[in-house]
């Protein structure tokens, strides 16, 4: 489809993109992981290690941090744990609650594939203004997600959202007004 001016973008659009985009990502981590040799991880459980990064962290707040779903991150908690990526105790003040951190083979694989990208062509950003593009749809991206928070949180589109996050349906914005 032609771009133009007056072509208005909607949230299905970019929901759309926006997925297709992941998928594809997924997808490249897949090759990248078999070009490594590595088949018991699926790039999904990746991310999940990717977002627990360094330290410790309650599995509460790796669901809220990478806002996993319930039975299925429990399913790829477990394998990751049982694969040898994970190490899982319990909170010293409360054994109820479970603690995950990465193992040395998780922590491992989290800098072979930060060294990969590193040296990627995508990584290393060789073309003129890609840096720029890159943190432009970076914090695009983060502020059409806290603006969909905001929505979910508090149970629909406030004004004041909508001012702040005109660059994303200045329509909306007018029409609301």
């Amino acid at each position: 489809m032609e771009d133009s001016p007056d072509r208005r973008i909607s949230a299905f659009d970019l929901a759309r993109v926006i997925e297709r985009v992941s998928r594809r990502f997924l997808d490249y981590l897949r090759l990248e992981l078999g070009k490594l040799g590595i088949e018991d991880i699926s790039p999904s459980q990746v991310m999940i290690l990717l977002t627990i990064g360094h330290g410790e962290i309650a599995v509460r707040d790796l669901l809220d941090r990478g806002h996993y779903g319930g039975s299925n991150a429990s399913y790829n908690l477990k394998q990751l744990v049982e694969s040898g990526y994970l190490e899982r105790g319990a909170s010293p003040r409360d054994r109820r609650l479970a603690r995950i951190s990465l193992s040395l083979k998780g922590q491992m694989l989290c800098e072979r594939l930060r060294l990969l990208d590193e040296a990627s062509q995508f990584g290393s950003r060789s073309e003129n203004g890609a840096e720029a593009d890159l943190l432009t749809t970076h914090e695009t991206l983060r502020r059409l997600e806290q603006w969909w928070n905001d929505s979910l949180r508090y149970g629909g589109i406030l004004l004041a959202s909508c001012m702040s996050y005109s660059f994303i349906a200045q329509d909306l914005v007018n029409s609301l007004l």
